[in-house]
Protein backbone atom coordinates (compact mmCIF):
# COMPACT_ATOMS: atom_id res chain seq x y z
CA UNK A 1 0.00 0.00 0.00
CA UNK A 2 2.87 2.18 0.42
CA UNK A 3 3.90 1.78 -2.77
CA UNK A 4 0.64 2.96 -4.15
CA UNK A 5 0.64 6.35 -1.96
CA UNK A 6 4.40 7.49 -3.45
CA UNK A 7 3.13 6.78 -7.16
CA UNK A 8 2.78 9.41 -9.36
CA UNK A 9 0.44 9.24 -11.80
CA UNK A 10 1.42 10.23 -15.18
CA UNK A 11 -0.59 13.31 -16.86
CA UNK A 12 -1.32 14.60 -13.16
CA UNK A 13 0.22 17.91 -11.83
CA UNK A 14 -1.37 18.17 -8.29
CA UNK A 15 -0.48 17.44 -4.58
CA UNK A 16 -3.25 15.35 -2.61
CA UNK A 17 -3.56 14.65 1.13
CA UNK A 18 -4.43 11.12 2.05
CA UNK A 19 -5.31 10.55 5.60
CA UNK A 20 -5.72 7.57 7.65
CA UNK A 21 -7.55 6.14 10.39
CA UNK A 22 -5.07 3.40 12.31
CA UNK A 23 -7.67 1.68 15.02
CA UNK A 24 -5.94 3.34 17.98
CA UNK A 25 -7.25 6.66 16.49
CA UNK A 26 -4.15 8.01 15.12
CA UNK A 27 -4.23 9.41 12.41
CA UNK A 28 -1.68 9.92 9.55
CA UNK A 29 -1.35 12.42 6.46
CA UNK A 30 0.44 11.68 4.03
CA UNK A 31 1.10 14.06 0.79
CA UNK A 32 1.16 12.69 -2.42
CA UNK A 33 2.78 14.66 -5.35
CA UNK A 34 1.23 14.29 -8.57
CA UNK A 35 3.34 16.98 -10.66
CA UNK A 36 5.44 15.67 -13.18
CA UNK A 37 8.46 17.64 -12.64
CA UNK A 38 9.44 19.39 -9.13
CA UNK A 39 8.78 22.60 -8.03
CA UNK A 40 11.81 25.37 -7.31
CA UNK A 41 10.90 28.27 -5.11
CA UNK A 42 12.05 30.90 -7.20
CA UNK A 43 11.35 35.09 -6.98
CA UNK A 44 11.44 36.71 -10.57
CA UNK A 45 9.36 39.23 -12.17
CA UNK A 46 7.02 38.48 -14.20
CA UNK A 47 5.00 40.58 -16.94
CA UNK A 48 1.39 38.82 -18.22
CA UNK A 49 0.18 40.22 -21.10
CA UNK A 50 -3.51 40.49 -21.27
CA UNK A 51 -4.66 41.81 -24.55
CA UNK A 52 -2.53 45.04 -25.17
CA UNK A 53 -1.92 45.69 -21.40
CA UNK A 54 0.55 44.26 -18.93
CA UNK A 55 0.34 43.31 -15.84
CA UNK A 56 3.41 42.84 -12.93
CA UNK A 57 3.68 40.04 -10.69
CA UNK A 58 6.49 37.58 -9.24
CA UNK A 59 6.92 34.08 -9.90
CA UNK A 60 6.73 31.68 -6.42
CA UNK A 61 7.89 29.22 -7.93
CA UNK A 62 8.33 27.59 -10.87
CA UNK A 63 9.20 23.67 -12.98
CA UNK A 64 9.97 23.00 -16.63
CA UNK A 65 6.16 23.23 -17.69
CA UNK A 66 4.92 25.71 -15.28
CA UNK A 67 4.93 28.86 -12.53
CA UNK A 68 2.86 30.00 -9.87
CA UNK A 69 2.35 33.72 -10.01
CA UNK A 70 1.26 36.23 -7.67
CA UNK A 71 -0.05 39.18 -9.55
CA UNK A 72 0.42 43.06 -8.45
CA UNK A 73 -3.67 43.15 -9.50
CA UNK A 74 -5.93 40.61 -10.73
CA UNK A 75 -6.93 41.80 -14.29
CA UNK A 76 -10.34 41.71 -15.10
CA UNK A 77 -10.22 39.75 -18.45
CA UNK A 78 -8.36 36.44 -17.45
CA UNK A 79 -9.70 33.19 -17.98
CA UNK A 80 -8.85 29.81 -16.56
CA UNK A 81 -7.89 27.44 -19.77
CA UNK A 82 -6.98 30.83 -21.65
CA UNK A 83 -3.31 31.20 -23.31
CA UNK A 84 -1.53 34.10 -22.68
CA UNK A 85 2.06 35.69 -23.06
CA UNK A 86 4.35 35.84 -19.99
CA UNK A 87 8.13 37.57 -19.94
CA UNK A 88 9.74 35.94 -16.82
CA UNK A 89 12.83 38.14 -16.07
CA UNK A 90 15.61 35.75 -14.54
CA UNK A 91 18.28 38.15 -14.41
CA UNK A 92 19.56 41.81 -15.73
CA UNK A 93 20.67 40.18 -19.48
CA UNK A 94 18.04 37.34 -19.11
CA UNK A 95 14.23 37.22 -20.05
CA UNK A 96 12.41 34.57 -21.43
CA UNK A 97 9.16 35.04 -23.58
CA UNK A 98 6.76 32.30 -23.66
CA UNK A 99 3.32 31.48 -23.98
CA UNK A 100 1.31 29.82 -20.95
CA UNK A 101 -2.02 28.19 -20.40
CA UNK A 102 -4.01 29.04 -17.27
CA UNK A 103 -4.22 26.33 -15.18
CA UNK A 104 -5.50 27.94 -11.65
CA UNK A 105 -6.67 31.29 -10.66
CA UNK A 106 -7.21 32.65 -7.43
CA UNK A 107 -7.36 36.41 -6.80
CA UNK A 108 -4.18 37.86 -7.60
CA UNK A 109 -2.12 33.82 -7.92
CA UNK A 110 -2.36 32.61 -11.21
CA UNK A 111 -0.77 29.19 -12.15
CA UNK A 112 0.20 28.62 -15.64
CA UNK A 113 1.57 25.80 -17.58
CA UNK A 114 3.72 26.80 -20.93
CA UNK A 115 3.81 25.09 -23.89
CA UNK A 116 7.53 25.21 -23.81
CA UNK A 117 10.04 23.50 -21.43
CA UNK A 118 11.94 26.04 -19.37
CA UNK A 119 15.76 25.38 -18.69
CA UNK A 120 15.93 26.40 -14.78
CA UNK A 121 19.88 25.33 -15.25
Amino acid sequence: MEADLTRRKPGRGKKRKVTTDASDNHHETVTIERRLHPRVPVSWPVRLWVGDATVAGRTVDVSEQGLCVVLSARPAHIDIGGSYRVDIIMGPKHEVTLNAEVRYLADAVVGLRTRQRLKLV
